[in-house]
């Protein structure tokens, strides 16, 4: 089921199959999410932690929320955890089976 907010929507698809609908509003940006992933692994890295832990870390945290109605802050953390994969290059962004689709809200169209 795809959810939608007034700016919209996030989807993620993973092997053909939506398994996740994000509403999209100001706090929700793309840009946001995308720099507290970049942050995550940065801060880990620093304190530490090996790419692969961090990797294990996204990849859990996507599979236990995929497919769930979320409420907000698991959806940013579902969010945050998907472009985390991204950015390790184990999700393409915008692979045939795979990624992200950021839709429009729906306008219904008036008949005269």
């Amino acid at each position: 089921m795809i959810f939608e907010g007034p700016q919209g929507s996030i989807n993620f698809y993973l092997n053909n199959k939506l398994i996740q609908s994000l509403p999209s509003f100001e706090s929700n940006d793309l840009n946001s999410i995308k720099n507290s992933a970049n942050r995550i692994i940065i801060e880990g890295l620093r304190n530490g932690c090996n790419l692969k832990f961090i990797k294990k870390k996204f990849w859990v945290a996507v599979q236990g929320l995929k497919e769930k109605k979320l409420n907000d802050d698991d959806s940013l953390l579902f969010a945050v955890s998907y472009f985390g994969l991204i950015k390790m290059n184990v999700i393409e962004e915008d692979a045939a089976y795979e990624g992200i689709l950021v839709m429009k809200p729906y306008k219904k169209k008036h008949k005269v």
